[in-house]
C-alpha cells in the first residue's frame, strides 16, 4: 500500500492539522467499494494513520480531538436539546432551514456538518481489529473528559427528573426520596473514582432506582392518560441514563469504542429527523386515544338480537332528530349571513343535535365505525386466533346496517311529514325550489362528485373519533371527573352529591360531546376551507342526505314537479353513501389502531382475507342479527362501562 497521497500530502503540508478537511477527504472514499478486498475508505484510514505517524502529527490530532467541546460531543450527540416535544421539534425545523454559525473547533457541530449516514455507522462497526486498536489509542479521551461528560448529563437528567409534573406521578413519595435527587452526587463519585467498587455499586443502585421510577411513571400514564410532553421527558431521561452508564463504563476502561462511535454517528443522523422524533412519543398518545375510543366503540357493537333491535330503536331516535337538523340546516344556508356567522350557526345546529342524541341515548349512523375499529384492533392484539375477530367484524357490520336503516327509515318519513305540516300551516313549502332540487340531485350517485364527497365525509368521521379519543385521554390524564367531584367550590355550590353527579356526567359524556362537536365543525368548515382555496367540496353523510332527499322530494311533490326516477336514483345514492361513510372511516380507524399497537400489516391482510371467505360462506352473518339464542360468546376486551 503506498504511503503517499497527493491530496493528503497537501492537507498535511505546513505542519498544521486541519481536522475537518481531513475528515472530508476520508469520507470521500466509498465505504462499500473495495480495493484489494478492503473498502477504499478503510484503505484511506490506514494511509492517514501512517502519514500522521510519519509527520509526527499524532499528538496534534489527539489534542484537536480532545477539544473542550468533546464533552458536549460525548454527552449530547443523539440526545434532544430541549425538554419538550414542541420545543425540540421547532428547533429541528428551524435548523433545517436557517444556517447556524458554529463555534470554531466544536466537535459536536463538526459531526453535524459532515452529514453522515447509516452507511458511515456501518463502516465504523466493520473496521478491522488492528485499526480499532491504533485509532482507539490515538483518539481515546482522558479520564476527566469522561467524568465531566457524565456529570453534565447527570445535572440535566436530575433537573428533568425532579420537575414537578414528573414528581406528581408518584403522589405518595417525597421530593428527596426520588433517586434523581441523589443522581448528581452518585455520578460525580463514580466519575472521579471509576475503579472504586463502592462508587460503582452506588451508581448501579441509583441507575436501577431511576429506571424503576421511570417504569412506574410509564405504568401510571398508561393506567390513566398520556401527556406527550411527559412521555417525551421520560424517554429523554431513559436515553440520558443509558448514556451516563456508557460514559462511566469508558471511564472505568470497559467501553466498546467502536460501538459507541457508531452510536454517536446514528445519533447525529437522528437529530435531524422530525419523523423519528415524533414516532415513539406520539405513538403512545395514539395508542391511548385508540384505547379510549375502543372503550366507547364497545357501546356500538350489538352481540345478540336484543342488542341489535335496541340499536335499531336508538338509530330511529337519531333519525328523528336529524330530520329537524337537516331542515334547519337548509333554512340557515338560505339566510344572507356572512360566511363566518353562517358557519358558526350551522356548526351549532349540528352540534346541538348530535349532543342531544348523546344525552338521549340515540345513535347517528356512520359515527360508530371509527369507534368500533379500535375495539377490533384491541382484540387483534391478543393473537388468540381469528374466529373471535371475524365474529367481531360481523357484529360491527350488522350493527352498522341496522343503525343506517334505523336512521334512514326514521328520518325520511319524519322529514316528509315536516314539509307536509309546514305546507298545511303556511300554504307553502319550508324550502325553495332550488334547495329542494339540490337535495334531490345532490345524492345522485353518478352526477357530480357525490361518491368522492361521501368518502371525504368518512375521513371527517374518523377525525372526529380522534377528537373524542384525545378528549377522553386528556380527561383521564387530568383526572377531571374526580377533580370535579372533589372540588370545594363545586361542592359549596352544588353540594357533595351534585359535584359527584357532575363528575359522573363528565366521565360519561365529555368524550362524546367533543367528538360530536368536532364532527359538526368539520362538516361545516372543511367545505368552507376548500371553497377558500377555490375547490368545490361538500359533505355527504348518509343520515343527513337521507333527510335532505326526503325534504327535497316532498317539496317538489307539493309543487307537482317531482321526478320519481330521480328519487329512485337518490335512494340508490343513499345506499352507496352509507357504504362509503362506513368503509372509509372504519378503514382509517383500523389502520390507526393497528399502527398504534405495532401490529403487522401481514396479520391484518390475512384477517381481511379470512373475513371475505366468511362473508362468502354466510353473508347473513354480516347483515342480520344472530339467530335466536346465538351470541358473540368470545370475550372482547374493554366491555362497556357506560
Amino acid at each position: 500500500m503506498p504511503l503517499s497521497d497527493p491530496r493528503l500530502d497537501e492537507l498535511l503540508s505546513g505542519g498544521t492539522l486541519r481536522l475537518e478537511p481531513l475528515l472530508r477527504w476520508l469520507l470521500e472514499a466509498s465505504p462499500l467499494d473495495s480495493l484489494d478486498g478492503e473498502p477504499r475508505r478503510t484503505t484511506r484510514l490506514r494511509r492517514l494513520h501512517a502519514a500522521l505517524t510519519f509527520r509526527g502529527l499524532t499528538s496534534p490530532l489527539a489534542e484537536a480531538w480532545n477539544h473542550a467541546s468533546a464533552i458536549r460531543l460525548l454527552a449530547e450527540t443523539g440526545l434532544p436539546d430541549r425538554t419538550t416535544l414542541v420545543g425540540e421539534g421547532f428547533l429541528r425545523l428551524v435548523d433545517r432551514v436557517i444556517p447556524r454559525l458554529d463555534p470554531e473547533g466544536d466537535l459536536y457541530a463538526l459531526l453535524d456538518r459532515l452529514d453522515l449516514g447509516e452507511a458511515d455507522a456501518g463502516w465504523i462497526e466493520s473496521l478491522p481489529a488492528d485499526l480499532r486498536i491504533v485509532w482507539g489509542l490515538l483518539l481515546a479521551p482522558p479520564l476527566e473528559i469522561w467524568a465531566h461528560a457524565a456529570r453534565l448529563l447527570a445535572h440535566r437528567a436530575a433537573a428533568v427528573g425532579l420537575s414537578r409534573d414528573l414528581l406528581a406521578l408518584d403522589p405518595e413519595g417525597s421530593d428527596t426520596e426520588s433517586p434523581f435527587f441523589h443522581l448528581t452526587r452518585v455520578v460525580h463519585d463514580a466519575g472521579e473514582r471509576p475503579r472504586d467498587a463502592a462508587a460503582r455499586a452506588a451508581w448501579e443502585a441509583c441507575w436501577s432506582a431511576c429506571a424503576g421510577t421511570l417504569a412506574r411513571a410509564h405504568a401510571r400514564l398508561d393506567d390513566r392518560g398520556v401527556s406527550t410532553d411527559l412521555v417525551f421527558r421520560l424517554e429523554l431521561l431513559e436515553a440520558q441514563l443509558n448514556r451516563i452508564g456508557q460514559i462511566l463504563d469508558f471511564a472505568a476502561g470497559q467501553g466498546d469504542g467502536t460501538a459507541f462511535a457508531a452510536e454517536l454517528v446514528r445519533g447525529s443522523i437522528a437529530q435531524h429527523g422530525l419523523v423519528a422524533l415524533l414516532r415513539s412519543t406520539v405513538k403512545r398518545l395514539a395508542r391511548k386515544m385508540v384505547e379510549h375510543t375502543g372503550e366507547t366503540g364497545e357501546h356500538y357493537i350489538a352481540r345478540d338480537r336484543a342488542e341489535w333491535w335496541a340499536m335499531g330503536r336508538s338509530a330511529a331516535g337519531g333519525g328523528l332528530l336529524t330530520a329537524g337538523t337537516a331542515l334547519l340546516k337548509i333554512s340557515l344556508s338560505l339566510l344572507p349571513l356572512a360566511p363566518l356567522v353562517s358557519g358558526l350557526a350551522l356548526t351549532a345546529n349540528y352540534a346541538v343535535s348530535f349532543c342531544a342524541m348523546q344525552l338521549l341515548g340515540f345513535s347517528l349512523a356512520s359515527k360508530q365505525p371509527a369507534m368500533t375499529a379500535a375495539a377490533l384492533a384491541q382484540a387483534l392484539e391478543e393473537n388468540d386466533g381469528q374466529a373471535q375477530e371475524i365474529e367481531l367484524v360481523a357484529a360491527i357490520t350488522r350493527t352498522q346496517v341496522i343503525a343506517t336503516f334505523g336512521n334512514v327509515l326514521s328520518t325520511m318519513p319524519v322529514a316528509a311529514g315536516l314539509v307536509a305540516a309546514w305546507v298545511w300551516l303556511t300554504g307553502h313549502a319550508p324550502i325553495d325550489h332550488e334547495a329542494a332540487l339540490h337535495g334531490l340531485q345532490g345524492v345522485h350517485p353518478f352526477h357530480g362528485w357525490t361518491l368522492a364527497f361521501a368518502a371525504l365525509t368518512g375521513v371527517l368521521l374518523w377525525l372526529s373519533s380522534l377528537a373524542a379519543g384525545w378528549t377522553a385521554n386528556w380527561s383521564a390524564y387530568r383526572c377531571l371527573p374526580e377533580a370535579l367531584a372533589q372540588n370545594h367550590r363545586l361542592r359549596s355550590w352544588l353540594g357533595v352529591a351534585g359535584a359527584e353527579a357532575l363528575g359522573r356526567f363528565v366521565h360519561r359524556h365529555l368524550a362524546g360531546f367533543a367528538g360530536y362537536t368536532a364532527l359538526a365543525a368539520l362538516l361545516v368548515f372543511v367545505p368552507m376551507g376548500f371553497a377558500f382555496a377555490g375547490i368545490h367540496a361538500e359533505v355527504r353523510h348518509v343520515t343527513l342526505q337521507a333527510a335532505s332527499l326526503a325534504l327535497g322530494s316532498a317539496t317538489l311533490w307539493f309543487e307537482g314537479t317531482l321526478a320519481w326516477r330521480e328519487v329512485l336514483w337518490g335512494l340508490f345514492g343513499i345506499g352507496l353513501i352509507g357504504v362509503l361513510n362506513f368503509t372509509v372511516s372504519f378503514a382509517l380507524a383500523l389502520w390507526t389502531a393497528l399502527r398504534a399497537r405495532d401490529l403487522s400489516g401481514r396479520a391484518s391482510r390475512h384477517l381481511w382475507l379470512e373475513i371475505l371467505k366468511a362473508f362468502n360462506r354466510n353473508p347473513r352473518r354480516f347483515l342480520l342479527p344472530p339467530r335466536r339464542g346465538a351470541t358473540l360468546d368470545s370475550h372482547v376486551p374493554g366491555d362497556s362501562h357506560a
